[in-house]
């Protein structure tokens, strides 16, 4: 089982210190060119922080950079895109679902509306939440670290309801 990783889990898990979970995941791990770009290029460039950390797991091999051999066109269209090719993300989300279908491999991605349109397409998408369970579940995070960590992805600004940030942390606290 491949991941492939959208921008999001990558800039929340290097700044809250979790990027190393991937490590611990026994798998490979892709992102495409573009979210490699959003992430680390412009990240770099406004000084946002877990930038270098990113570039350094790339680096060593951890995460590889690939850009799809079949680029999905992009609508302006939130839902009822013209042809299955158009798909109404950004180009990061985009390269995520064509890398995944080109890979056959599971996507990661945080945002609702691209976990939806993965869904509707027949792709395999969980979130960074599910990151933390593999970790946990391959031994990387104990019982105790592992809703621990998901505390320090929010502290860290990533957005979640009240309602879903409550139904998480009782399934983490089952663990």
């Amino acid at each position: 089982m491949a991941l492939v990783l959208n921008a999001t889990p990558l800039i929340y898990l290097s700044r809250s210190g979790g990027l190393q979970l991937l490590k611990s995941l026994n798998t490979r791990i892709y992102t495409p060119k573009a979210v490699y770009d959003e992430v680390v290029v412009e990240g770099h460039r406004l000084g946002k922080p877990g930038a270098d950390l990113v570039d350094g797991y790339v680096q060593e091999g951890v995460i590889t950079v690939r850009s799809p051999k079949v680029k999905l066109k992009l609508s302006s269209k939130v839902a009822g895109a013209a042809r299955e090719s158009e798909w109404p993300v950004d180009e990061g989300e985009a390269e995520v679902f064509a890398l995944v279908q080109e890979l056959d491999c599971i996507a990661i991605i945080d945002e609702q509306v691209g976990r939806n349109l993965a869904r509707l397409h027949g792709i395999e998408v969980h979130g960074t939440v599910y990151l933390l369970m593999l970790a946990h579940h391959n031994g990387a995070l104990t019982k105790d670290q592992t809703p621990a960590m998901f505390k320090r992805i929010v502290a860290e600004g990533w957005r979640i309801s009240v309602e879903d940030y409550t139904v998480i942390m009782e399934e983490l606290e089952q663990l």
